[in-house]
């Protein structure tokens, strides 16, 4: 299965290293099966970079996600779960990997939702009132 990455470069080898603690899911290299959505970060961050954006497509092989050797964690949607593991992620900025999953798949928290995750951590509102339909 093709996948894309957008970034402000295209990436000719992946480099744990040089990803960002405190994402989602994660320090790691994330990827979209949706092409526009790759488009999307790719013009954002290399605006910020002031740099003109690259989607870099790679091929996925799904035979990963049967791999005993891999740890996989899957989120099927906004679920109690995944807002537990979003918020686990998100506050660890110091760079420590908080989880042992080889692979995490399920949806990032887009501008609107990342806003609302962010006054709740800082206390400015209850979960009920972050307006993020979860499934408890």
């Amino acid at each position: 299965m093709k996948v894309y990455h957008g970034s402000h470069t295209a990436i000719e080898k992946v480099n744990l290293s040089k990803c960002q603690p405190g994402r989602d899911f994660g320090r790691g290299f994330y990827v979209t099966k949706i092409r526009s959505q790759a488009e999307y970060w790719a013009k954002r961050i290399g605006e910020r970079k002031d740099r003109t954006g690259v989607v870099t497509e790679f091929e996925f092989m799904e035979y990963a996600y049967e791999n005993e050797n891999l740890n996989l964690l899957r989120f099927d949607g906004y679920l109690e779960d995944w807002f537990d593991f979003i918020m686990l992620n998100r506050a660890n900025v110091q760079g420590r990997q908080v989880h042992n999953y080889d692979i995490v798949e399920g949806p990032v928290a887009d501008d609107a939702v990342t806003l609302r995750i962010y006054d709740y951590m800082d206390g400015n509102i209850p979960l009920a009132f972050a307006g993020i339909e979860i499934i408890r």
